[in-house]
Protein backbone atom coordinates (compact mmCIF):
# COMPACT_ATOMS: atom_id res chain seq x y z
CA UNK A 1 0.00 0.00 0.00
CA UNK A 2 2.80 2.44 0.62
CA UNK A 3 4.81 1.53 -2.10
CA UNK A 4 1.62 1.83 -4.21
CA UNK A 5 0.80 5.33 -2.76
CA UNK A 6 4.47 6.34 -3.13
CA UNK A 7 4.16 5.45 -6.91
CA UNK A 8 1.31 7.66 -7.33
CA UNK A 9 3.20 10.05 -5.70
CA UNK A 10 6.19 10.13 -7.91
CA UNK A 11 3.57 9.95 -11.03
CA UNK A 12 2.03 13.01 -10.16
CA UNK A 13 5.13 14.99 -9.25
CA UNK A 14 6.45 13.57 -12.56
CA UNK A 15 2.91 15.01 -14.45
CA UNK A 16 3.33 18.49 -12.62
CA UNK A 17 7.06 18.74 -13.92
CA UNK A 18 6.33 17.74 -17.22
CA UNK A 19 3.24 20.41 -17.57
CA UNK A 20 5.73 22.75 -15.96
CA UNK A 21 8.21 22.94 -18.81
CA UNK A 22 5.79 22.56 -21.26
CA UNK A 23 4.13 25.90 -19.79
CA UNK A 24 7.89 27.27 -19.58
CA UNK A 25 8.72 25.98 -23.35
CA UNK A 26 5.35 27.78 -25.06
CA UNK A 27 6.13 30.69 -22.48
CA UNK A 28 9.46 31.07 -24.76
CA UNK A 29 8.07 29.98 -27.66
CA UNK A 30 5.80 32.85 -27.65
CA UNK A 31 9.05 35.36 -26.55
CA UNK A 32 10.77 34.08 -29.63
CA UNK A 33 7.77 35.00 -32.09
CA UNK A 34 7.25 38.12 -30.19
CA UNK A 35 11.03 39.11 -30.76
CA UNK A 36 11.37 37.95 -34.38
CA UNK A 37 10.09 40.78 -36.48
CA UNK A 38 9.35 43.34 -33.72
CA UNK A 39 10.26 47.02 -34.64
CA UNK A 40 9.43 49.22 -31.73
CA UNK A 41 8.87 53.31 -32.72
CA UNK A 42 11.96 54.51 -30.26
CA UNK A 43 11.04 58.49 -30.86
CA UNK A 44 8.02 60.44 -32.43
CA UNK A 45 7.38 63.87 -33.66
CA UNK A 46 4.21 65.05 -35.69
CA UNK A 47 3.45 68.69 -37.42
CA UNK A 48 1.31 70.77 -38.58
CA UNK A 49 2.46 73.92 -41.01
CA UNK A 50 1.96 75.80 -43.66
CA UNK A 51 4.41 75.22 -46.80
CA UNK A 52 6.29 78.22 -46.80
CA UNK A 53 6.72 78.59 -50.96
CA UNK A 54 3.52 76.72 -51.82
CA UNK A 55 1.36 77.68 -48.83
CA UNK A 56 -0.13 74.69 -48.93
CA UNK A 57 -1.40 72.47 -45.26
CA UNK A 58 1.11 70.19 -44.13
CA UNK A 59 0.88 67.30 -41.80
CA UNK A 60 4.27 65.92 -40.79
CA UNK A 61 5.28 63.10 -39.25
CA UNK A 62 9.04 62.33 -38.14
CA UNK A 63 10.27 58.77 -36.23
CA UNK A 64 13.03 56.83 -35.18
CA UNK A 65 12.54 53.43 -35.35
CA UNK A 66 14.45 50.37 -34.03
CA UNK A 67 15.02 46.82 -34.79
CA UNK A 68 14.66 44.82 -31.86
CA UNK A 69 14.21 41.10 -32.95
CA UNK A 70 16.68 38.76 -34.06
CA UNK A 71 16.27 39.00 -37.13
CA UNK A 72 17.73 41.16 -40.15
CA UNK A 73 14.27 43.05 -41.65
CA UNK A 74 13.05 45.22 -44.46
CA UNK A 75 10.64 47.90 -43.14
CA UNK A 76 9.90 49.61 -46.30
CA UNK A 77 6.23 48.90 -45.93
CA UNK A 78 5.02 51.21 -43.58
CA UNK A 79 1.87 53.48 -43.92
CA UNK A 80 0.83 56.32 -42.13
CA UNK A 81 -2.43 57.96 -42.12
CA UNK A 82 -3.82 60.93 -40.30
CA UNK A 83 -6.86 60.46 -38.46
CA UNK A 84 -8.97 63.25 -36.43
CA UNK A 85 -10.74 62.28 -32.74
CA UNK A 86 -13.36 60.23 -34.35
CA UNK A 87 -10.47 58.00 -35.85
CA UNK A 88 -11.77 58.69 -39.62
CA UNK A 89 -8.59 59.64 -41.98
CA UNK A 90 -8.83 63.18 -42.37
CA UNK A 91 -9.74 65.11 -45.20
CA UNK A 92 -10.63 62.71 -47.86
CA UNK A 93 -8.92 65.15 -50.51
CA UNK A 94 -5.69 64.16 -48.93
CA UNK A 95 -3.09 64.21 -51.54
CA UNK A 96 -1.56 61.52 -51.92
CA UNK A 97 -4.41 59.56 -50.25
CA UNK A 98 -1.25 57.55 -48.20
CA UNK A 99 1.16 60.37 -46.97
CA UNK A 100 4.42 60.47 -48.63
CA UNK A 101 6.80 58.08 -46.63
CA UNK A 102 10.65 58.05 -46.61
CA UNK A 103 12.68 55.62 -44.86
CA UNK A 104 16.40 55.33 -44.35
CA UNK A 105 17.77 52.67 -44.14
CA UNK A 106 14.46 50.97 -44.85
CA UNK A 107 16.41 47.48 -44.44
CA UNK A 108 17.48 47.23 -40.50
CA UNK A 109 19.81 44.66 -39.13
CA UNK A 110 18.94 43.51 -35.20
CA UNK A 111 19.48 46.18 -33.12
CA UNK A 112 19.79 49.09 -35.55
CA UNK A 113 18.16 52.37 -35.98
CA UNK A 114 16.51 53.61 -39.07
CA UNK A 115 14.77 57.35 -39.90
CA UNK A 116 10.72 57.99 -41.23
CA UNK A 117 10.30 61.32 -42.50
CA UNK A 118 6.44 61.51 -43.71
CA UNK A 119 4.25 64.58 -44.89
CA UNK A 120 0.67 64.91 -46.33
CA UNK A 121 -0.91 68.05 -47.77
CA UNK A 122 -4.09 68.61 -47.16
CA UNK A 123 -7.08 71.20 -47.72
CA UNK A 124 -7.55 73.05 -45.04
CA UNK A 125 -5.68 73.61 -41.33
CA UNK A 126 -6.83 70.59 -39.17
CA UNK A 127 -8.38 70.21 -36.16
CA UNK A 128 -6.85 67.63 -33.31
CA UNK A 129 -5.59 65.08 -35.17
CA UNK A 130 -3.46 61.41 -34.36
CA UNK A 131 -1.05 59.68 -36.49
CA UNK A 132 -2.02 55.99 -37.29
CA UNK A 133 1.21 54.38 -38.25
CA UNK A 134 1.83 50.83 -39.11
CA UNK A 135 5.08 48.55 -39.85
CA UNK A 136 4.79 45.67 -42.18
CA UNK A 137 8.12 44.08 -41.55
CA UNK A 138 9.30 41.64 -43.81
CA UNK A 139 13.13 39.08 -44.54
CA UNK A 140 14.70 41.26 -46.77
CA UNK A 141 15.51 39.92 -50.50
CA UNK A 142 18.91 42.47 -50.52
CA UNK A 143 21.60 43.18 -48.18
CA UNK A 144 22.19 47.05 -46.56
CA UNK A 145 25.68 48.44 -46.31
CA UNK A 146 26.20 50.85 -44.65
CA UNK A 147 28.45 53.60 -46.17
CA UNK A 148 31.11 55.86 -44.51
CA UNK A 149 30.21 59.61 -43.74
CA UNK A 150 32.30 61.95 -43.77
CA UNK A 151 32.79 65.98 -43.25
CA UNK A 152 28.72 66.37 -42.43
CA UNK A 153 27.50 69.61 -41.06
CA UNK A 154 23.95 71.07 -40.40
CA UNK A 155 23.04 74.10 -41.37
CA UNK A 156 19.56 76.02 -41.29
CA UNK A 157 17.83 78.32 -44.65
CA UNK A 158 15.65 80.08 -42.42
CA UNK A 159 14.30 82.27 -45.72
CA UNK A 160 12.67 79.19 -46.88
CA UNK A 161 12.14 77.43 -43.16
CA UNK A 162 14.56 74.19 -44.92
CA UNK A 163 17.00 72.19 -42.55
CA UNK A 164 19.95 70.57 -44.06
CA UNK A 165 22.11 67.90 -43.20
CA UNK A 166 24.95 67.68 -45.64
CA UNK A 167 28.52 65.49 -46.12
CA UNK A 168 30.04 62.63 -48.05
CA UNK A 169 29.01 59.63 -48.39
CA UNK A 170 32.19 57.13 -49.35
CA UNK A 171 31.34 53.30 -50.94
CA UNK A 172 33.68 51.52 -48.93
CA UNK A 173 32.61 48.50 -49.57
CA UNK A 174 33.79 45.93 -52.32
CA UNK A 175 31.28 46.24 -55.04
CA UNK A 176 30.23 49.24 -57.00
CA UNK A 177 26.39 50.87 -56.28
CA UNK A 178 23.91 52.85 -57.74
CA UNK A 179 22.10 54.77 -55.01
CA UNK A 180 22.20 56.24 -51.18
CA UNK A 181 19.81 56.44 -48.84
CA UNK A 182 20.75 59.22 -46.02
CA UNK A 183 18.41 59.73 -43.26
CA UNK A 184 19.19 62.05 -40.06
CA UNK A 185 17.33 62.76 -36.64
CA UNK A 186 17.61 66.38 -35.30
CA UNK A 187 17.87 67.08 -31.42
CA UNK A 188 17.22 69.70 -29.03
CA UNK A 189 19.78 70.95 -26.06
CA UNK A 190 18.25 69.09 -24.07
CA UNK A 191 18.52 65.54 -26.63
CA UNK A 192 14.21 66.02 -27.16
CA UNK A 193 13.89 64.52 -30.54
CA UNK A 194 12.91 67.02 -33.02
CA UNK A 195 12.74 65.35 -36.40
CA UNK A 196 14.05 63.95 -39.41
CA UNK A 197 15.73 64.66 -42.87
CA UNK A 198 15.60 62.37 -46.14
CA UNK A 199 17.56 62.03 -49.21
CA UNK A 200 17.41 59.58 -51.87
CA UNK A 201 20.30 59.98 -54.68
CA UNK A 202 21.17 57.85 -57.86
CA UNK A 203 25.10 57.22 -57.52
CA UNK A 204 27.55 54.88 -59.63
CA UNK A 205 30.17 55.00 -57.31
CA UNK A 206 33.01 52.36 -57.68
CA UNK A 207 34.33 51.26 -54.20
CA UNK A 208 36.24 54.10 -52.73
CA UNK A 209 34.46 56.70 -54.70
CA UNK A 210 32.60 59.44 -52.61
CA UNK A 211 29.62 61.83 -53.52
CA UNK A 212 28.06 64.45 -51.19
CA UNK A 213 24.55 64.67 -49.87
CA UNK A 214 22.16 67.27 -48.66
CA UNK A 215 19.37 65.68 -46.72
CA UNK A 216 16.54 68.10 -46.00
CA UNK A 217 13.71 68.52 -43.99
CA UNK A 218 11.03 71.94 -45.12
CA UNK A 219 8.42 70.06 -42.67
CA UNK A 220 9.56 71.35 -39.17
CA UNK A 221 7.81 74.75 -37.66
CA UNK A 222 10.03 77.48 -37.07
CA UNK A 223 9.61 77.15 -33.24
CA UNK A 224 11.15 73.91 -33.58
CA UNK A 225 14.17 74.40 -35.79
CA UNK A 226 15.31 77.37 -33.54
CA UNK A 227 15.67 74.19 -30.80
CA UNK A 228 18.11 72.15 -32.56
CA UNK A 229 21.33 71.39 -31.41
CA UNK A 230 22.55 67.84 -32.82
CA UNK A 231 22.27 65.08 -35.25
CA UNK A 232 22.58 62.21 -36.08
CA UNK A 233 23.22 60.74 -40.03
CA UNK A 234 23.56 57.62 -41.72
CA UNK A 235 23.96 56.82 -45.23
CA UNK A 236 23.30 53.46 -47.19
CA UNK A 237 22.79 51.25 -50.01
CA UNK A 238 21.37 48.08 -51.01
CA UNK A 239 23.30 44.86 -52.43
CA UNK A 240 20.52 42.20 -54.11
Amino acid sequence: MNVRLLLGVLLAFLLILAGCNKETDTAQHKKEKTKEGKIKIVEEKSYTLVDSITHDHVLSYSAVIKNESDKTLNVNDTTIKYVNKTGKVIDPHIIPNDPDVHLAPYILKPGEEGYISAEGIINKEPDTYDVKVKINPIKPASDVKSLKVKEDAMNQEKENHILHITGTATNNIKQSIEYILVGAAVYGKHDEFIGTTFQSEEAQLTPGKSISFDSTSSQIPDKELAKVKTYKVVASTYQE
